[in-house]
């Protein structure tokens, strides 16, 4: 078996996190009363501060604008058995012009037997070019959420810090990170059914990308976008699809199926997705179900780093693992591709190579077109 190490982004420490904190300048003022239902703009410094049962909430048509070289939103908690910021609304951090700020910390040590998320927010953040929004403080290490974001879209800076090693998950559902933008999360980042990431950027860091239950597609539209992204693993065995469309070369180093897993890989021409090594999650024997689906198939596109990997019939085998993955390839125009699958290794990588033969209907086909051919041969002679 194969390890790695993990490099968790900067400004992980509780030294760090207090000196970002301690830069925040004082509360001045306060936000409206929850339910925010129109725009606001804060242009100073206003917090929102987590007490027993109340979370401050941005509901559907809610704009909070956070717009100006002092304007700081501090969403400070001290428990989660509630979430102390939750909607389905609009928060805007800074601007291509302006900058602003959002920073989520804790008040006071917070127990450890709390569930709830402590940011629950379905809606849009919108991290601009100038803003920055940074998660810091104490919170549990559980295994599970502790801070959810329905669509993050980032031109600016998202920083998730964490005191120390800790198991709670950031979760985003649909992610738009683009040129210039910077999102580290020392936290694992968990996806959610039917949710979206483009990245335009590879400024990208984290220690896994949890692929949640349903589906999920995973738009690569740069080179590197995954950046320092060591790690993509199917979370759960209740069945999930996951997409991979790689406009351009990009690599991680390792994947991990589960039960009931579905890999579809459409990779643009001219591009080349490479993953180093294949395994299953916790290193689980004899998973069943999984299966990579290529559309568009093409054997060099997709490239693996394990020499130790072999296939039998249409299923590739994980040794290490004793696990058989399904494959699966289509042409550009959508048809099934059948024929015999190899893996071939040239000493450095590996490609999956199917020799493929055409479909029944499609030799009928081209045995009809020759006997017109030679039909009308015979006519001219």
């Amino acid at each position: 078996m194969k390890t790695y190490s993990v490099l968790f982004p900067r400004f992980r420490s509780a030294a760090a996190a207090f000196f970002v904190i301690a830069a925040i300048p004082a509360a001045n003022a306060e936000l409206p009363s929850s339910p925010l239902g129109e725009a606001y703009t804060i242009s100073g410094s206003e917090t929102v501060h987590g007490e027993w049962g109340a979370a401050y909430e941005i509901v559907p048509g809610g704009v909070l604008n956070v717009l100006g070289d002092g304007a700081t939103f501090i969403v400070s908690y001290n428990q989660n058995y509630y979430s102390t910021l939750s909607g389905d609304g609009t928060i805007n951090i800074g601007s291509d012009a302006e900058a602003g700020r959002m920073v989520v910390t804790s008040a006071e040590p917070v127990a450890n037997d709390g569930w709830v998320n402590i940011v629950n927010f379905g809606g849009t953040v919108n991290v601009g070019a100038r803003g920055d929004l940074s998660i810091s403080g104490d919170y549990p290490s559980h295994w599970g959420g502790i801070f959810t974001i329905g669509t993050l879209n980032i031109r600016g800076t998202v920083s998730v810090m964490s005191p120390d090693s800790n198991s709670s998950y950031f979760c985003v559902k649909n992610l738009s990170l683009y040129d210039g933008g910077a999102f580290e999360s020392a936290l694992d980042v968990q996806t959610s059914d039917g949710g979206v990431y483009d990245l335009y950027s590879g400024g990208m860091s984290t220690g896994r990308l949890r692929v949640t239950g349903g589906s999920f597609t995973l738009n690569l539209r740069a080179e590197n976008a995954l950046g320092a992204m060591p790690l993509i693993s199917f979370d759960t065995d209740t069945g999930s699809n996951f997409r991979i469309n790689a406009y351009a070369e990009n690599s991680f180093r390792v994947l991990e199926f589960n039960a009931n897993s579905v890999l579809e890989l459409s990779i643009a021409d001219g591009a080349v997705l490479t993953v180093g090594d294949l395994t299953t999650k916790n290193m689980v024997s004899g998973v069943a179900g999984a299966e990579i689906v290529f559309y568009d198939y093409r054997a060099d596109a997709f490239i693996l780093g394990d020499s130790e990997l072999w296939v039998e019939g249409n299923r590739l085998y994980i040794p290490s693992v004793d696990t058989y993955v399904t494959l699966t390839a289509y042409d550009g125009g959508g048809n099934l591709l059948q024929g015999e699958w190899f893996y071939d290794w040239n000493g450095e990588s590996g490609r999956l190579v199917l020799n493929a033969v055409p479909e029944p209907a499609a030799v009928a086909a081209i045995l009809g077109a020759s006997a017109l051919a030679f039909a009308a041969r015979r006519r001219r002679d």
